[in-house]
């Protein structure tokens, strides 16, 4: 709980009564590696923390093919936006690629707590607006980067992480095959 309330306490000022009430309502929770924390169609409303390790969020096509939206690293947060912000059933799912500590919270509990408390729900909409920019920056590189270029920027991103996440969840993230990223990996041994 307290890498929360440090994340959250280094940019407002963070009072008695809203650590006790971000504590009431913040689920903290070890999670090993493969876990699933959100399951696709539950209905789930939830925000992930992640304190430490490594998260992922992810749907499989109704034929098995699995697509990465999103990867989830120390101070990030994650959760599956369209349920959170309208009334459809979980799209996504989300694992933990490594050993894991994070905070769950409830949506409805954060509102009350927007409520509550004006500045943590300032503070909390800036960092899902942070959230958003960074999901459309990722389509956009998507859509325009190649193959070398995506790894590229992967690597720098999460570097920490590349030899954890398993090649076919880092090609299904940037959108190539795990022959392409292979290739990829073997021009740049390579130069």
């Amino acid at each position: 709980m307290k890498e929360l309330i440090e994340y959250i306490g280094n940019s407002i000022a963070l009072s008695d009564e809203i650590v006790n009430d971000l504590k009431a309502i913040t689920i903290e929770k070890n999670v090993e590696k493969g876990e699933i924390i959100l399951q696709e169609k539950s209905g789930r409303k939830i925000q992930i923390f992640v304190a430490s390790g490594c998260l992922r969020a992810f749907y499989k096509t109704e034929k098995g093919k699995d697509h990465t939206l999103q990867f989830a690293t120390k101070n990030w947060w994650i959760g599956d936006y369209m349920t959170l912000f309208n009334s459809e059933k979980t799209l996504l799912s989300i694992e933990s690629l490594s050993h894991s500590k994070i905070m769950i919270i409830e949506q409805a509990q954060l509102e009350k707590l927007y409520s509550k408390f004006p500045e943590f729900g300032l503070k909390h909409r800036l960092n899902l607006q942070n959230r958003i920019a960074a999901l459309q920056k990722r389509i956009f590189g998507l859509l325009t980067m190649n193959a070398k270029e995506k790894y590229e920027k992967f690597v720098q991103d999460y570097e920490v992480f590349e030899k954890v996440i398993p090649n076919y969840q880092i090609a299904s993230f940037l959108g190539i095959t795990p022959e392409s990223l292979s290739r990829v990996r073997k021009e740049i041994s390579n130069s």
